[in-house]
């Protein structure tokens, strides 16, 4: 990257973005308020009380409410569990380095098969940290179990000030705020429309929120959001699936209205100003479903946006926004209609969590990489370096792109804070007296940290490394201090767990995120080719089909992002999946609501089974050729889709003339011509680009 392409980055990311200055503020006072405490009654540890803060404050008061509970729980048990370690293991070496690495494999195994993996963090880590304390510095049993507890109470301390703090000015409800980012994004595309087709009446533009910032940050904050909202919000676990596909359908029509805003103008001709205009409108309607929290309604209610003029050489980004705007449509009135379901909780565990080998291969190199690190600084007698170790654990991720991302951003991070840390000492502190100046110190470095920390998921792990390094070097000994031995030991440790954790991941069981991407997009449309096949007579397991495919489907948006990382991976090979995965979740929604329909339905006549049978093999095949194609090295010929498409029309209708019972079955027929568009959409637009996404250099 060059230094121009690096500045024009860093502007890009540090602009502002919606919530992101409300978000600092409370981090920064929340860090202020922490303070008085720590210095009145000279609370050692003081890093730990601001580190806890950072990783668990967000924007709804439900996410942080249940990060703080879960954060205590996870720290309690994994502080307690290293406490009875020590009575057996202080007096041998060797049973006691047994316990950390135990320590270090079962947190990073539950980081990745807990639905909330930030638990497993907090019962492995600080378990594993306590474990290699004797090692760090001379302590006695007295003394290291007077800082257990200590840390027990820093870690509480954090939480509690921090809860505080954002239960007062936090806005609160994640689903309502999730509706208001999907309102944001439909509002700004709408506009953007408008003004592409000639309007002059729209009011300015906003500096803080633009369609380049809301592309910049992606999925990362509505999935984030709706997270959350499906663990405190029955309403919104219910209508996951609803959720999570319009989330990626309004993403597509952010991307999409960037693109657009390259090629077409207000100077266009007029029949694109007027395709440009209807599907603005179209784009008004449903926002205003969702403002009105009419979502989902039924399909006679549903308002469906006006076919642009294909023969008026409308710009590729307006026809693809037209037919997103089509789905969203459709996704609004595909809830499943059964309401008396009973929905099931909340997982602790993943769904292939004990099946799954890739979970213990990544706990084993993240714990090797530890334990090497481990090795080293004592072999080495340099206990200052001892961030090495938590390195490893932090920066193991699931993917080779999501590691070295993380990894470059702690110790960019770890940098910046040092640097910032150091101007402190030597600049900023010797030129300020009493509490007031140390305070605005303080706060102007967090205020940096934070801001930084709510940017995009590309910068915002660099912020909360920024704010630790920083701390590190302003908050040693209950004050400000005068060594910069520990920047020095920070930017040490970092740069030694990067590298051994980075070697070993290279060599061990090697994944990269665009390998992953494909082959788990793969694996959704096989789930939805195996669900299609039984959709019209559902099995008793439903709901297990619906959690395993949402899980699917969320480690593919996860990826997505995930691969943007990854050096040689194109953006067009992530928008293309991007597209396929929301073409895909409105299949899923469509054969789950034919499932629920069949549940409920009396006995059908022979002739209807029979019928609805063959359409859900032909639907079947046609997911299951899909699949073949997108993962990665798929099979290049091409998906016959022609044949089976044709045939699928008549076979709904024989139920219906067949019988003559319209009224019966006008549901499920309905439902089967809404499942024969989107197999169509998802199966013809874009052959080529499911080819090449397939068969990239990356994807081999």
């Amino acid at each position: 990257m060059t230094a121009t392409a690096f500045v024009a980055f860093l502007r890009r990311e540090l602009a502002p973005t919606p919530g992101r200055g409300s978000a600092t503020f409370r981090l920064t006072l929340a860090c202020l308020v922490a303070t008085l405490p720590i210095l009145t009654h000279r609370i050692p540890l003081a890093l730990v009380v601001m580190i806890v803060m950072y990783l668990i404050t967000q924007e709804d008061t439900a996410a942080t409410l249940l990060g703080s509970i879960l954060a205590v729980v996870g720290v309690t048990l994994g502080l307690g569990a290293a406490l009875l370690a020590w009575l057996i293991a202080l007096d041998i070496a060797w049973l006691r380095i047994g316990c950390f690495v135990a320590f270090l494999f079962v947190g990073l195994f539950l980081k990745r098969v807990l639905v909330v993996g930030a638990l497993g963090s907090a019962i492995g880590l600080p378990a594993a940290l306590v474990m290699m304390l004797p090692d760090v510095g001379p302590l006695s049993p007295e003394s290291l179990v007077e800082f257990v507890l200590w840390l027990w109470l820093c870690v509480t301390l954090g939480l509690t000030v921090n809860l505080g703090v954002q239960l007062m000015l936090a806005p609160g409800d994640p689903l309502t705020l999730l509706q208001r980012e999907l309102d944001t994004r439909l509002r700004l595309v709408e506009d953007a429309l408008r003004r592409l087709g000639g309007a002059s009446n729209l009011p300015p533009a906003s500096a803080a929120i633009s369609l380049d910032s809301l592309a910049t940050a992606g999925m990362s904050r509505p999935l984030a959001l709706l997270k959350s909202a499906s663990l405190t919000n029955a309403r919104a676990r219910q209508r996951h699936e609803t959720l999570a596909t319009a989330i990626t359908l309004v993403d597509r029509l952010v991307t999409d209205a960037g693109a657009l805003r390259l090629v077409a103008s207000p100077t266009s001709s007029a029949p694109i100003r007027e395709s440009l205009m209807r599907v603005a409108d179209a784009s008004a309607r449903v926002r205003q479903m969702l403002t009105d929290h009419r979502w989902p309604q039924s399909a006679e209610s549903a308002a469906r946006p006006v076919s642009v003029d294909l023969n008026a050489a409308t710009p590729p980004p307006l026809a693809d926004m037209e037919r997103t705007l089509e789905q969203l449509s459709a996704v609004a009135h595909m809830e499943p209609p059964s309401s008396a379901r009973k929905e099931t909780g909340s997982r602790l565990l993943l769904p292939d969590a004990t099946t799954n080998p890739e979970y213990v291969h990544f706990a084993v190199k993240g714990t090797l990489a530890a334990f090497i690190c481990y090795v080293l600084f004592i072999g080495f007698d340099y206990p200052g370096i001892y961030t090495s170790v938590i390195t490893c654990f932090v920066v193991s991720l699931s993917t080779i792109g999501s590691s070295n991302q993380k990894g470059l951003l702690r110790f960019g991070g770890a940098a910046v804070g040092g640097g910032m840390g150091l101007v402190a000492l030597v600049y900023a502190f010797p030129r300020v007296d009493g509490l007031g100046g140390f305070w605005l110190v303080f706060a102007i470095g967090t205020a940096v940290a934070a801001w930084i920390n709510f940017g995009s998921p590309r910068i915002s792990y660099g912020g909360y490394q920024t704010g630790v390094a920083f701390y590190k070097a302003t908050l040693q000994n209950l004050g400000p201090a005068v060594s910069a031995t520990v920047v020095r030991d920070r930017l040490i440790g970092v740069a030694l767990g990067l590298i051994v954790f980075g070697l070993l991941e290279h060599v061990l069981w090697p994944v990269r995120a665009a390998d992953r991407m494909h082959a788990r997009l793969a694996d959704v449309f096989r789930s939805l080719a195996a669900f299609a096949r039984v959709a019209s007579r559902p099995p008793d397991d439903v709901d297990a089909r619906r959690q395993l495919i949402s899980q699917q489907v969320t480690d593919v948006q996860g990826l997505i992002e995930s691969s943007k990382f990854e050096p040689g991976v194109g953006a067009a090979d992530a928008q293309t999946v991007e597209r396929l995965t929301g073409d895909a979740q409105t299949v899923f929604l469509v054969l789950l609501a034919i499932a629920r329909n069949a549940e409920s339905a009396a006995v059908r006549p022979d002739a209807v089974r029979a019928a609805t049978s063959r359409v859900d093999e032909d639907v079947a095949t046609i997911l299951e050729g899909l699949a073949n194609r997108v993962r990665p090295g798929g099979a290049p010929p091409a998906i016959d889709v022609d044949g089976p498409l044709a045939a699928l029309e008549p076979s709904i209708g024989i139920p219906v003339d067949a019988t003559g019972e319209d009224v019966t079955y006008a549901g499920a027929l309905a439902l089967y011509r809404e499942l024969a568009v989107g197999v169509n959409r998802v199966a013809s637009s874009d052959r080529r680009s499911i080819s090449a996404a397939a068969l990239s250099p990356v994807a081999r």
